[in-house]
């Protein structure tokens, strides 16, 4: 029996090494993290393919590392991958469409994420655009009082929907709410030319800084006396210096 003694309590303790150890395992708790970057919930989503697709997009984060990310539709399921950073394109449905993501970690445990999303099969409207600048003279003057008008360049049913502002005292204008990234820009203002360019813009919120030439001093009138009537008057004076000339 003493000779057994080391070896029983070699035994014992690794046994009682073992039993930490294994508890410890026991009470290891997984944790994962997802989130939809893109589309948003209850977005409205435009696609003119055949059948729609929607790309969704997003970060996904598991402490026992990612098997899979599957993004569902009631027109099919697909992969994204078992990346961190995911983004994958799944066929949705035309209307009311819902689009569940799940994440899935290497021990199976799942994590899910549900998008409620619109879908319009057609080519999405263009956006509404601002516009901010300042109308200067070729000197470089600011011209305030002028009148700047945007007008989208799209063949709109109700028409080009023009926006009207005037320049401030500092020449700057701001125009909110034109239709569209293609519009025809004109600027007005006595005493100078009319101004008319073709702009496409790039962005929602644009800068143009426009300039206006001063009349031509020839292409004035005086108030009260339009040129019509002073060509008349011009020849009826000749006419008459010639009539007394020949009396002479």
């Amino acid at each position: 029996m003493r000779r057994n003694l080391p070896v029983i309590l070699c035994i014992l303790v690794l046994i009682s090494a073992a039993a930490p150890a294994t508890a410890a395992d026991a009470t290891v708790e997984t944790s994962t993290f997802l989130s939809v970057t893109s589309p948003k919930q209850y977005e409205t989503i435009w696609s003119d393919l055949a059948p729609p697709e929607v790309t969704v997009a997003g970060r996904a984060e598991a402490s026992n590392g990612i098997r899979d990310v599957v993004v569902e539709s009631s027109a099919g399921a697909v992969s994204c991958g078992n990346a961190t950073n995911f983004a994958c394109t799944v066929p949705v449905a035309e209307g009311n469409e819902t689009i569940t993501v799940t994440l899935i970690d290497n021990r199976g445990k799942t994590s899910e994420a549900v998008l409620h999303v619109s879908v319009n099969v057609d080519i999405p409207p263009p956006p509404w655009i601002s516009v901010i600048g300042t109308v200067r003279d070729a000197d470089g003057r600011p011209v305030p009082g002028a009148t700047v008008t945007f007008k989208s360049a799209l063949p709109l049913a109700s028409g080009p929907h023009p926006v009207t502002t005037e320049t401030a005292g500092d020449g700057g204008y701001l125009i909110a709410n034109a239709f569209g990234y293609g519009q025809t820009v004109s600027v007005e203002k006595d005493g100078y030319l009319p101004l008319h360019r073709e702009v496409v813009f790039e962005n929602t919120t644009n800068q143009l800084d426009l300039e206006v030439e001063p009349e031509p001093p020839e292409g004035r009138t005086v108030p009260g006396f339009s040129a019509g009537p002073g060509v008349l008057a011009l020849l009826g004076g000749l006419l008459a210096i010639r009539a007394r000339g020949k009396r002479g």
